[in-house]
């Protein structure tokens, strides 16, 4: 199926009435400020049982990690501005998310960075194709180290971008690394380690493997194959699965209607898989990518 194709029906189904609830943007995404407040409480008290004692640190650097991974929500639908329609609590809730995953980036920052995946998706400059090609430990590697990979990728455009942008972004800049000096130069270095370091890393591993490594086909690039592009975990939308990925599972949805809040992915994704060739959905599982055959059944 070629791809003024399928982009035929991505529209198609956009326009059908029983979707337009689906498709509203609210004034402010609720489930999405619940899931800002909770990522960081919770946080809070898995740094707290780690520096009492209470549990010990590798559990708490798991559980301090896996709400690293959900504070990247707030800031992934900021970046889409699926948080607010007030477009400075839209990016001040966006930016205050970010500071667990990315000490120091901004909504806008990573605004630039986000929009340039989803219009480049699967090319080879693509800002995430790193977490996408190659082995799993490689694409691991790098999403531990994003930091850098993302740093690299501005400064090799920085003479395209706004000069208030590259302001932003040399301040932020100069906000992590002394964050990082400091704390690792102080008293309270292997505390610091435990509580921040280790647990940003254990989240942006999850994160990318669960937003990016298993979601998008090494070799396949959306402007070519809109639909097949991305895969889709969550066929039969379990809600467990759906809640703990934060709609991730059908990711999909997301690159077809980035507009669209986490949410309310489920009802579009029902109306897209009947509107689709079941040829051009392509499942993953969450420890496999690229599997064969997909049923439409459930």
């Amino acid at each position: 199926m070629k791809a003024q194709d399928q982009r035929a029906i991505i529209k198609q189904v956009k326009s059908h009435p029983d979707l337009a609830q689906a498709f509203h943007m609210p004034w402010l995404a609720w489930p999405t400020v619940l899931v800002f407040f909770l990522s960081f409480a919770g946080f809070a008290v898995s740094t707290y049982a780690l520096l009492t004692d209470l549990l010990p640190p590798l559990v708490t650097i798991m559980l301090s990690g896996f709400f690293v991974f959900w504070s990247f929500t707030p800031l992934h639908e900021a970046v889409h501005r699926n948080l607010s329609r007030v477009n400075w609590l839209n990016d001040l809730i966006g930016t205050a998310s970010a500071q667990l995953l990315l000490p120091g980036f901004t909504s806008s920052l990573y605004r630039y960075l986000h929009v340039t995946h989803h219009a480049r998706t699967g090319q080879s400059d693509d800002p995430d194709l790193k977490f996408t090609e190659g082995n799993l430990f490689s694409c691991l590697l790098n999403a531990a180290f994003l930091d850098v990979l993302w740093v690299r990728y501005y400064f090799s455009v920085w003479s395209e971008r706004p000069i208030g942008e590259r302001a932003r972004f040399g301040f932020g800049l100069v906000i992590y690394i002394t964050l990082f000096a400091v704390g690792l130069s102080s008293a309270y270095v292997l505390e610091f380690t435990l509580a921040f370091i280790l647990p940003m890393f254990v989240g942006r591993i999850i994160t990318v493997y669960l937003f990016a490594t298993i979601q998008h086909r090494p070799g396949h690039e959306q402007r070519v194959d809109p639909v097949g592009a991305t895969s889709i975990q969550d066929v039969h939308s379990h809600w467990w699965r759906h809640l703990f990925m934060l709609g991730q599972s059908q990711h999909l949805i997301h690159h077809l209607y980035p507009g669209v809040p986490w949410y309310k992915y489920d009802p579009i994704w029902n109306k897209v898989k009947q509107s689709v060739p079941p040829e051009k959905i392509h499942p993953s599982g969450y420890f496999s990518r690229n599997l064969k055959s997909f049923d439409t059944a459930g």
